[in-house]
């Protein structure tokens, strides 16, 4: 084959409807993590949420209004670079080749993809290292947040090894959680739907929730809607995760401050292609991850 400028520029075209047309395809197969977490566009290369107080409470009006300011906290997330870059031999497309290029675009798509789930179940799953937007780790015994009192996200038993014990760790996540109160002491009114494991722990916790002898779906079926199993939790352990989703900021928080680009260098002309004979098809992305509020969260710690 020739490799005129023709040549290249449908290749390129043709590289990119793929690339755009495996994204249409995987995203929906590969969402797991927007069922967790709270996407803000970011304009600018980092952003404060020194907002993610809670709102101050309805009461009543007597005189004037009562203002409240914002907490004085300092969360700000600074966007990251990121990108996967494919390298095809220039012979490959004089020699006619290139039925194996489309799989490769693909194969970055899915790596984009694959990528975000990763960055954000594994920043839930290191939740006991990583600090939340009041200073304290996301996942703590001892924190309050303003006047809400002791908040304890983690919830440590024998909550792992039986189906009744499974249930048992559902039904006091829900008390739990039902107890957080706001930054000004008002209760959130928060309930679990949401559960997050590792495949280790995908069929004890499938196999509880299942309806009972009498063919009656059982209580504690209402806060486990949602059944999540993610590769990267950690594949070793038995602990899982209680969230509430239905809140304006979910548990985890994804910045996007570029959606995936798909960009080419494959001019003969470049001093990339001259120099090692080769072209180059990539695609590059910018964004961050971050927490959202730490009571829509608890991690079941089985001991």
């Amino acid at each position: 084959m020739l490799v005129n400028s023709d040549t290249l520029a449908a290749i390129r075209t043709n590289a990119r409807a793929v690339f755009m047309q495996a994204l249409g395809e995987l995203q929906p197969q590969m969402s797991d993590w927007q069922k967790i977490s709270t996407v803000f566009n970011s304009d600018t290369s980092g952003e404060s949420y020194n907002w993610l107080g809670a709102a101050p409470p309805m009461q009543e009006w007597k005189d004037k209004r009562k203002l409240n300011g914002l907490r004085s906290f300092n969360y700000t997330l600074v966007n990251k670079d990121w990108e996967a870059t494919l390298e095809i031999e220039r012979n490959a497309i004089k020699d006619n080749k290139l039925g194996h290029i489309p799989v490769r675009v693909r194969g970055l798509t899915r790596s984009y993809l694959k990528h975000i789930n990763e960055y954000m179940f594994s920043l839930l799953d290191d939740g006991e290292s990583i600090a939340a937007y009041d200073g304290s780790y996301f996942f703590h015994d001892t924190r309050k947040i303003g006047d809400s009192g002791t908040i304890d996200n983690i919830l440590s038993g024998n909550y792992s090894d039986s189906a009744a014990e499974i249930r048992a760790g559902i039904a006091a996540a829900a008390v739990q959680m039902a107890s957080f109160c706001d930054d000004w002491g008002k209760k959130m009114n928060l309930m679990p739907d949401t559960i997050v494991c590792s495949p280790l722990m995908e069929v004890p916790i499938t196999e509880a929730l299942k309806n009972d002898y009498s063919g009656q779906e059982r209580t504690e079926k209402k806060y486990a809607r949602n059944i999540i199993v993610s590769p990267w939790i950690d594949a070793d352990s038995d602990d899982w995760f209680v969230l509430c989703t239905t809140e304006e900021v979910k548990p985890l928080i994804f910045q996007n401050r570029q959606n995936p680009e798909f960009n080419q260098v494959d001019n003969p002309s470049d001093s990339h292609v001259f120099l090692n004979k080769t072209f180059l098809y990539g695609v590059d992305a910018r964004y961050e991850r971050g927490f959202g509020d730490p009571r829509t969260a608890i991690l079941i710690h089985n001991t």
